[in-house]
């Protein structure tokens, strides 16, 4: 099956001013979408608003390159058009191409379709290096339901983690891991690991390819657009404004009374009953601090001055690691994640997983770009051209390892936030600061991996500490008090009884694994709140 087309959900912007809605969703990626398939279904009428485009041509869905810098181009790719300003440890601002998505599906339109569940003690009241106790406003078992959901709606493909075991897990099975891979499970467990099959939402057609960073043309890979907008639009309660950026919400002290979109050049006012906001962590506060007006001097649901604040990435090594014998790598080679040092010694670390990739020269090249992107020679951007050659090298001398991947769990600090600038292509910074406490534990991750796989070559491809700016999270936290939090339990801006969140800058920790699942999860549950607030 082709990429699907959903043109008859498509409508212009004067029909959308004209038209009552009951919900108006900001974003089309895995919280908006999960949310707008929600509501669809239970009879409601949606607007789904989204920067870029709605349908994708097959022949460009796999050959725009990341490092494309013409940005037409980058959205018929489904990639974010234009760069970030990153501003790291205090250093100058340097502009960097995150790994996002832009269009109907967001960033599921590339990611790598890792569904993996947060534990338990993740929603858990726990405690920062720093002494500050971090609770999340709702627990495991209330989100546990719509985990179950989530994996149901996107075939989510697996076994059960032997050390937090789950009689009630229920994920489809996972086909048989390449000969390689096998390999290394069997290597894992003999070494006293705990692997297990990584959770994805993958079908595995015939010769499917996994397509991590790229648009999958066959729809084998299940994302939000084939997953959720197209059974979302069967409903009929589902229009689409494409190629549209949402630029101000129009808020009195208690309401949001309407939106303005542009189109094209064109801003028009669109009012609707309800508004949910899920352009993802980066852009979300942006749209709230750049609201703000005489109700709301710091921002729209900014009374707390948290908007834009307690930003999250996870770090993350990336290691080669090579079979201890030549082996075949035909078939699933996203297969294997342990959560050995997801807690170690009292000490959160995060998990170790497939990234379903061998070091070849492109992910090798991209390998030295984020290195570069976060070296001190990174304002030297001409340097950045002649990595292609070290990457060459490399890729012949590494050429038949696989690549694994770390994401160790970040936390939250005050100072580290989105903020607005305007001479920034896309229009914020980003000013992270790495804590110590953070380097500490990634270092030791990094250790207590060596040690367990001693008995393979391993080596890892970055020096430093590297960020995942493709996982931002926490920006639009969630709390019980209106004075520390941006949303209440159910993701409703405190002051605002009509506007709501459902991306990741909801989250108050990040966990240690990938957030796609918990935000879908989330959404659902956010989506039945407003339902009930009908």
């Amino acid at each position: 099956m082709s990429i699907a087309n959903i043109s008859h959900a498509l409508i212009t912007l004067d029909q959308a001013k004209t038209t009552d809605w009951d919900v108006i969703i900001v974003g089309a990626g895995m919280g908006g979408s999960t949310a707008a398939f929600t509501l669809a279904r239970k009879g409601h009428k949606i607007l789904l608003v989204d920067k870029g485009q709605a349908n994708f041509l097959e022949e460009h869905s796999s050959n725009v390159a990341e490092e494309e810098e013409d940005p037409e181009e980058r959205l018929a790719g489904g990639r974010w058009p234009t760069q970030l300003n990153t501003q790291i440890d205090n250093q100058a601002a340097t502009p960097i191409w995150a790994p996002l998505g832009c269009g109907i599906g967001g960033t599921t339109l590339l990611y790598a379709a890792a569904l993996q569940r947060l534990r338990a003690e993740d929603l858990a009241q726990q405690q920062l290096p720093d002494g500050r106790v971090i609770t999340w406003p709702f627990s495991f078992e209330e989100i546990k339901p719509y985990y179950q959901q989530a994996e149901q709606l996107f075939g989510v493909r697996g076994t059960e983690d032997p050390l937090d075991p789950d009689p009630e897990l229920g994920l489809l099975p996972p086909p048989p891991m390449c000969d390689r891979d096998r390999h290394y499970f069997i290597e894992f467990r003999n070494a006293g690991l705990h692997p297990y099959r990584l959770h994805v939402g993958i079908n595995y057609e015939a010769d499917c390819k996994e397509c991590g960073g790229l648009i999958c043309p066959n729809d084998c890979k299940r994302e939000a657009r084939n997953s959720l907008i197209l059974p979302a639009c069967e409903t009929g309660m589902i229009s689409i404004l494409e190629n549209a950026e949402v630029i101000k919400l129009n808020a009195d002290t208690t309401r949001v009374n309407a939106v303005d979109i542009r189109v094209a050049g064109k801003t028009e006012q669109v009012k609707s009953n309800r508004v949910v906001l899920a352009a993802g962590a980066y852009f979300t506060p942006a749209l709230l601090l750049q609201s703000r007006n005489e109700h709301w001097p710091n921002g729209v649901a900014n009374n707390s001055n948290q908007v834009g604040h307690n930003l999250m990435f996870h770090s993350s090594d990336f290691i080669a690691v090579w079979a201890k014998q030549k082996l075949s790598i035909r078939g699933p080679n996203k297969t294997i994640a342990l959560r050995d040092f997801y807690r170690y010694e009292g000490e959160k670390l995060g998990e170790f997983q497939s990234t379903g990739m061998t070091a070849d020269y492109g992910y090798t090249l991209y390998a030295l770009r984020l290195m570069f992107d976060q070296s001190m020679f990174r304002k030297i951007s001409p340097l950045r051209h002649f990595l292609r050659i070290p990457a060459y090298i490399a890729h012949k001398l590494f050429g038949e390892a696989t690549i694994f991947a770390t994401i160790v769990e970040d936390f939250p600090y005050h100072e580290n936030r989105i903020t607005l600038d305007s001479s920034s292509p896309s229009g914020i910074r980003v000013h992270y600061n790495i804590s110590k406490e953070l380097r500490a534990r990634n270092h030791r991750m990094r250790n207590l991996l060596g040690q367990a796989l001693r008995s393979f070559r391993i080596l890892p491809l970055n020096v430093g500490l590297t960020l995942n700016y493709g996982h931002p999270c926490g920006t639009c936290k969630a709390g019980l008090s209106p004075h520390d939090s941006v949303v209440d339990k159910n993701c409703k801006a405190h002051g605002i009884e009509n506007l709501y969140v459902a991306d990741s800058s909801f989250m108050p920790t990040s966990g240690g694994t990938n957030p796609s699942l918990t935000i879908a999860a989330n959404a659902l549950r956010v989506a039945e709140a407003i339902n009930e607030s009908f």
